[in-house]
């Protein structure tokens, strides 16, 4: 009867971790949503820690290809498994050569193609339950701005956890913006509008018909929200387009290349935007056009 206990008291520990895990997941879903809207960085990941401190990396958005997809990162390794070590945040600026990570995981990470990440802890108690990653595709320093949005992700999803946490060992149901699939049914979708919306720009800025280019260029104004006002800075098509680039998370060499122009060009198209938008980096600048409602 003991060994009969004992065996109930293990299953129904087992399902309480499944389900920890499957809230904890939920949640880490809608922060890396968050946190690309509010930052737009191009690639933020998440995913959540395990048994024997290992973290998999099951949670992305603008990845290109699937080489990190569900990567397990054991404790140590890496910059997630650095985080996890140390409870604290870490940074590369350029992920090949950096120094103060151990490099196993240099195969997927440079077949995806990144080159710059940070990873921040969740800490709930004493214990690291989750890891976000901000990732970009070229070798570049996170500002003040990017770091602190992380920072108040982070903590937003330690509260959420933790209220979780004590609502589920009442017998209530989780709440909390993680607690349901259909926000991540709509995050998928917008991640497909802005793709289709980048092409179109693409096509549009290649074809010679003139009527052809304006009716692309109508197509993608109806995929953009409205903005609340008239935004008082007024952007170019081609600005437009290095934008839209910018928005998947390409380089200015491939921009360019996307284009037909030249990388130098793509630069000074951006430092007219950055001005423009009263922006000090790229991804401040993708914010911004999709707070005034010309990027989706």
């Amino acid at each position: 009867m003991d060994e009969e206990n004992a065996g109930r008291g293990a299953a129904g520990s087992a399902a309480g971790d499944a389900q920890r895990r499957r809230r904890d997941l939920a949640s880490v879903r809608s922060a890396i949503s968050a946190l690309r809207e509010a930052t737009g960085i191009p690639v933020t990941i998440g995913g959540v820690v395990g048994e024997g401190h290992t973290l998999v990396l099951s949670e992305s958005l603008g990845m290109r290809t699937s080489a990190m997809k569900d990567l397990t990162v054991h404790y140590g390794a890496g910059v997630g498994g650095r985080v996890m070590a140390t409870g604290k945040p870490v940074g590369v600026a350029d992920y090949p050569r950096a120094g103060v990570i151990t490099h196993e995981y240099d195969l997927p990470v440079l077949s995806e193609g990144l080159r710059s990440m940070a990873a921040i802890p969740v800490v709930v108690g004493k214990d690291v339950r989750a890891v976000l990653y901000a990732g970009v595709h070229s070798s570049v320093r996170f500002g003040e701005k990017v770091l602190n949005q992380m920072a108040v992700t982070a903590r937003a999803l330690e509260q959420e956890i933790a209220v979780n946490d004590a609502l589920a060992a009442r017998g209530a149901s989780p709440m909390g913006p993680g607690a349901g699939e259909g926000r991540w049914d709509d995050v998928l979708s917008n991640e497909r509008m802005r793709d289709t919306h980048a092409r179109l720009r693409m096509l549009a800025s290649r074809t010679e018909d003139p009527d052809v280019r304006a009716e692309l260029e109508r197509i993608c104004a109806e995929m953009v929200s409205p903005p609340p006002e008239m935004p008082t800075a007024r952007l170019s098509r081609r600005e437009l387009d290095v934008l839209a680039c910018v928005a998947q998370g390409k380089t200015n060499i491939e921009t360019a290349a996307d284009m037909g122009i030249g990388a130098e060009t793509v630069k000074s198209y951006l430092r007219s935007v950055m001005r423009k938008l009263d922006a000090h980096t790229r991804f401040e600048a993708v914010n911004a056009a999709r707070r005034m409602g010309v990027l989706p």
